[in-house]
């Protein structure tokens, strides 16, 4: 294993150890794969940890942003460990898709699941999942569906807050170290407002057609039926201050349905709970006023 070299080495190599010594009590693991660097660098420990006992598992369905699965392969590969691709159905349960408050159990229960299934073929005893410190204060109905799957987070065992992680992430040379949070697409669809794959694909065609346009990294195209909320962090604002770009997003998010396209002038900043706004907040720029 690969020392950290920084301030705090003593203290995160001495999580890293404690991540992996928790990882080795089990008799073979499935990691919940995303894209993201926490799940990223639990699958990079496991394999540590147990080699070839160490799968990790990435969910497919309708709500998974574009890009997510190649990131989440490119991962893999890093790491060297087992990629396994599973298709969740979560949009054909109806209490996923009336898009309630606690949509992420139904979300999370059907993925753990099929990761459980995945697991007994496998001969693999446990699912791990990249839950940290700093998700605790977040209300996460998802949480409720691991505990009762039984599903572990060694990075909580070790005590890792989210800029250990990364740090964690960054030494120990993974490329998504410094990825910004990319949660599904269902959660800009506001609560109460039907999850469908209409609106899922429409989202995600928005996102990286204006990612490509733009080279902006955080991104949230929210779906308010017929009008498009884009948010962006304060600091890429400035990507847009252009009314060829305003006008090219307008004309394209249009194609997919929406008759008006607004840029939240605040930008974004993490609600303490990630998901869906439940309205229309203001200020909005009309991106091509009519």
């Amino acid at each position: 294993m690969k020392m950290l070299q920084t301030p705090v080495a003593s203290v995160l190599d001495t999580k890293i150890e404690k991540t992996i010594n928790y990882v080795r009590q089990f008799k073979g693991v499935v990691v919940a794969l995303s894209a993201g660097v926490d799940s990223s660098l639990v699958a990079m420990l496991a394999h540590k940890a147990l080699g070839g006992r160490a799968v990790a598992a990435t969910a497919v369905s309708e709500s998974l942003p574009p890009g997510e699965l190649e990131v989440a392969k490119k991962t893999a590969a890093e790491v060297g460990i087992k990629h396994v691709i599973v298709r969740t159905n979560e949009l054909q349960n109806p209490n996923y898709a009336a898009n309630p408050d606690d949509r992420c159990y139904y979300c999370k229960d059907t993925l753990y699941r099929e990761l459980r299934a995945l697991a007994e073929d496998l001969g693999l005893e446990a699912i791990l999942d990249g839950t940290q410190m700093d998700d605790l204060g977040d209300d996460r109905p998802g949480r409720r569906a691991a505990r009762e799957a039984g599903v572990q987070s060694p990075l909580l065992e070790a005590g890792f807050s989210k800029n250990e992680v990364r740090e964690a992430a960054r030494s120990l040379g993974l490329s998504v170290w410094d990825k910004p949070a990319m949660p599904c697409l269902s959660s800009r669809i506001p609560h109460g407002q039907n999850v469908t794959e209409e609106k899922l694909w429409a989202i995600g065609q928005a996102e990286l057609f204006i990612k490509q346009l733009t080279g902006v990294r955080d991104l949230r195209v929210r779906h308010h039926e017929v009008l498009a909320r884009i948010e962006v962090t304060p600091e890429e604002r400035h990507l847009f201050f252009d009314a060829d770009i305003m006008d090219q997003i307008d004309a394209k998010l249009r194609s997919l349905g929406f008759t008006a396209v607004t840029l939240d002038l605040r930008g974004y900043r993490k609600p303490r709970a990630e998901g869906p706004s439940e309205g229309i907040v203001l200020p909005v720029l009309n991106l091509a006023p009519r």
